[in-house]
């Protein structure tokens, strides 16, 4: 029989130190919302160190948190299987389209209110003012960092991507003050965002993270913070949902930079488009 998390913790309860014992009762009494929290957030919450959290991971013989969350997430599922929740049972509408739709909806009006103005306005500054601007992202997220510098090269030549997670670092390491680097993690957690967000520093370069999470490691790095996505269940994995939250935040990014300087952008696409033109048949 599989372990359960929820009764391994009650389990070990009296073995726990005080500071373990805080976070286990937070995790007892918010069993869903662990399931979306950052470790910094939980660190909070419970008033204890980012550290201790990663510890109490391990007591339990977990890899980490993000294990931690995974383990959660089983033991939270209906008995029987991985059924879909209650909350996310379907609609008015019973066809797939009709779900998607609202889904996609619900996540857009989400995004805009999670997306602070004097951020995007902060961002935009750096943008307008930087000598370069570097896209990236990892996973899932690549792909929103590749669909930004397509949006933004129309408009400005300053702007670039690299995929390559050794590259990356490469480039990172060549930047200079006037230099920004636009980059798109959900968790701000990982170890490439941390990784980048180091270099980016040591450079003197400015850093404009879009993420989930305001607390997040890599928050601490950045010169301005755009908050954006879905709560993600832990078997999710980078969802679409996600995806489109972020590609909403390059949107608001793109316009804003565009009506800064409207009579520029439009010289960059004509150019670009006229070059267009002669791949067409």
């Amino acid at each position: 029989m599989e372990k359960n998390i929820l009764a391994q913790m009650k389990q070990e309860y009296d073995s726990f130190t005080r500071s373990e014992r805080k976070i286990a009762d937070y995790v007892l009494k918010h069993q869903k919302e662990t399931q979306y929290i950052s470790i910094t957030d939980l660190s909070a919450e419970c008033e204890v160190a980012v550290s201790t959290v990663s510890l109490f991971c391990r007591k339990l013989k977990l890899a980490g948190f993000n294990d931690f969350k995974l383990e959660l997430a089983r033991a939270s599922l209906p008995a029987g299987g991985a059924g879909q929740p209650a909350e996310d049972a379907p609609l008015e509408d019973p066809t797939v389209m009709g779900r998607v739709l609202h889904t996609v909806q619900a996540e857009l009006n989400n995004a805009y209110n999670m997306l602070s103005e004097p951020s995007v306005t902060r961002a935009v500054d750096l943008l307008r003012g930087a000598g370069q601007v570097v896209c990236l992202g990892q996973g899932n997220h690549a792909v929103v960092a590749l669909a930004a510098w397509a949006q933004f090269s129309t408009t400005s030549p300053k702007f670039k991507t690299i995929q390559d997670s050794h590259m990356q670092i490469v480039t990172l390491s060549t930047l200079s003050r006037e230099d920004v680097v636009l980059y798109f993690s959900y968790s701000g957690a990982t170890h490439e965002v941390l990784e980048a967000a180091e270099v980016i520093r040591g450079r003197g370069a400015r850093l404009i993270l879009v993420t989930r999470y305001l607390n997040s490691p890599a928050s601490a790095y950045a010169d301005t913070v755009l908050l954006c996505g879905p709560n993600e269940q832990p078997f999710q994995f980078g969802s679409s949902a996600a995806l489109i939250a972020q590609l909403y935040v390059v949107e608001v990014l793109l316009s804003e930079f565009i009506r800064r300087d409207p009579e520029g952008a439009e010289r960059s696409r004509q150019s670009v488009g006229k070059a267009l033109t002669q791949k067409c048949v």
